[in-house]
């Protein structure tokens, strides 16, 4: 009898802290309070929660290069050249260092930053920019990604590819907002209603689904954010997405396919469908590659009331004990694993 083997990847956006969890932040200044004091805390916390290998857990941190980063701070690899020693101590400990680009694009006439969805020419130029930095501080890396608000596109995912990007962990399946038209200046942009729940090589002509046999595949592997397809919590997700953008047509979505997306930091009955989901596909198939993230600033104490460490920390044990129950071998692992475990 094959064993079964449950993977957990544990993904972070590491981005600068929000008004919304930190309080008050100056225009136009990244503060990093999440990274600098929420990593440590985080990791200190969860250490005594331990696999099936008795390792604790390890962390693919996404780290901020991008073009919003190199105009408030000076330049794309702030982050890595300020905190390298920092950034080298987690990989020294087996953590991995991934990469967190998003899209923003001031407009000087509104003042106001907003997710560039349209000019792809912007949008594959600065990530081999921002790419380049990152090579320059930390040779050989990233080798996966999590883009900003899960947004790709084609040219996009073909970029990634040629950077020598491996595995991409920020699908979240079933799942789009899109604008309406190009004088939108906003964000929370991206399209994966076509793509799967298990890791897949997305087609040349559509990142958002697996190729088809004979069908040309790129070479970057997405593995799925694990989500729920409960219909009650589908219709909660596209309430909050109906609120959040004004799009009346996010409340259609789970009639087609219901999906419902949690950080690992949030609500403990919040995640509990993931959670069940997750029983329901590991009874069903031999492995299960469980991915899940949040964000940086969740691991500090904070004033929102739905994402804290100590949440995280009771629903990794309910992964745990979910993966025990079923006579799984459960393993901690990096997104960058993915591939050689494939």
């Amino acid at each position: 009898m094959v064993a079964k083997r449950l993977f957990v990847i544990i993904g972070c956006d590491v981005d600068p802290d929000r008004e919304s969890f930190v309080g008050k932040i100056p225009a136009n200044t990244l503060m990093w309070r999440g990274m600098l004091e929420g990593i440590p805390r985080g990791k200190a916390r969860l250490s005594g929660l331990v696999d099936s290998e008795g390792k604790p857990p390890i962390f693919s941190w996404c780290f901020r290069v991008d073009h919003q980063v190199a105009t408030l701070c000076g330049s794309y690899d702030f982050v890595l050249t300020n905190h390298r020693s920092f950034l080298l101590e987690l990989r020294n400990a087996g953590d991995e260092i991934s990469w967190h680009p998003h899209f923003w694009r001031y407009d000087e006439a509104i003042g106001r930053w907003y997710q560039e969805y349209w000019d792809v020419e912007f949008q594959v130029e600065m990530l081999k920019t921002a790419h380049a930095s990152f090579q320059k501080v930390l040779p050989g890396l990233p080798r996966t990604v999590r883009t900003g608000w899960a947004f790709h596109n084609n040219r996009t995912f073909a970029t990634m590819e040629q950077l020598g990007i491996e595995v991409d962990h920020v699908c979240i399946p079933g799942l789009k907002v899109l604008p309406k038209d190009t004088a939108v200046r906003s964000s929370n942009f991206y399209d994966w209603s076509l793509s799967p729940d298990r890791p897949f090589y997305p087609a040349r002509t559509d990142y958002r689904r697996q190729a088809r046999p004979g069908e040309e595949s790129f070479k970057v592997i997405v593995v799925p954010t694990l989500v729920s397809r409960s219909f009650f919590w589908g219709m909660g997700s596209a309430i909050q997405l109906t609120r959040k953008m004004k799009d009346p047509s996010q409340l259609l979505h789970p009639f087609q396919r219901p999906t419902h997306v949690i950080n690992v930091t949030g609500k403990v009955n919040w995640y509990a469908p993931v959670l069940k989901r997750a029983k329901k596909l590991l009874a069903a198939q031999d492995t299960l590659f469980f991915n899940t993230y949040l964000h940086a600033d969740e691991l500090i104490e904070n004033q929102h009331p739905f994402y804290s460490l100590e949440n995280m920390e009771t629903n990794l044990r309910a992964v745990l004990e979910l993966g025990r129950r079923a006579g799984a071998q459960v393993r901690f692992i990096r997104a960058c694993d993915v591939k050689q475990l494939l």
